[in-house]
């Protein structure tokens, strides 16, 4: 009973996070910094975003603008996985009134923000106990010397679903890394899902001791851990460019 009341308080917090609702069916574009990104860009998340502006052209297209904190210093390399202007329906109309510092801006004074990136980025990743879907017991001792990827996932969540496709790839192009996927929701529960739509990461269902020791609350989130069990990056969200991102950086980790 408390694992299903803290499911139903976890659903809740995603959707307040605006993780899961920040994605639709098609393309949506974000913007930052006078780039765009399809999907939210790599290495942000809520808790570094004071400010969400909707900025709409004459034809019906709408972008969402992403102001900064000014404390969060993004890593250079980010812009080389922006969307050129020219192919993002409404860009010229976009872009004047960002310039002009227009658009609507959206409250965020209610916005979860549980996971801080910063704390854990070059620690160590905690020690665990966890059996997957098929009952096999994984503690740190059985990734040790090999990359690992950590990814949350539940089955309301429409963009975990839709980027499945996706991480499924990396397992085969980069066969040498432990892959699990964590959900608080149980293996009777996401049997269909999977099914349906696979997702071949190593599954632990039921299980909240990932969600606890990170504070995750809004999904998507991603997790690539070193060889040497050092966590260096983590996404929360997902899209187009954030999976390129996070592709790259695997394949960084699998070269060291």
């Amino acid at each position: 009973m408390a694992s299903k009341i803290l499911s139903l308080f976890l659903i809740l917090m995603a959707v307040g996070a605006g993780l899961c609702s920040a994605q639709t069916v098609g393309k949506k574009y974000y913007l930052m910094d006078g780039l765009f990104f399809e999907g939210m860009p790599p290495c942000v998340s809520s808790d570094n975003v004071v400010a969400f502006i909707v900025h709409k052209d004459s034809e019906g297209h709408e972008v969402m603008e992403l102001r900064l904190r000014k404390s969060f210093v993004l890593p250079e390399d980010v812009s080389k996985y922006a969307t050129p202007a020219e192919d993002v329906p409404g860009s010229e109309a976009f872009l004047m009134s960002y310039r002009g510092g227009m658009g609507q801006k959206l409250p965020i004074g209610g916005a979860v923000r549980t996971l801080k990136t910063e704390e854990w980025m070059g620690k160590a990743f905690p020690d665990f106990k966890v059996k997957d879907t098929a009952g096999k017991e994984w503690t740190n001792a059985d990734v040790v010397g090999r990359p690992m990827v950590l990814n949350f996932w539940y089955t309301g969540c429409g963009p975990c679903i839709r980027e499945m496709p996706e991480l499924n790839k990396w397992m085969e192009l980069y066969p040498d890394v432990t892959y699990f996927a964590t959900t608080f929701d149980s293996a009777a529960q996401i049997k269909k899902t999977v099914e349906n739509r696979p997702f071949l990461f190593t599954q632990i269902a039921d299980e909240l001791f990932f969600f606890t020791a990170f504070n995750v609350s809004g999904m998507p989130v991603t997790i690539l851990v070193d060889k040497k069990g050092i966590i260096r990056h983590i996404e929360q969200g997902t899209g187009t460019a954030k999976l390129r991102y996070m592709q790259d950086k695997l394949q960084e980790l699998v070269s060291e």
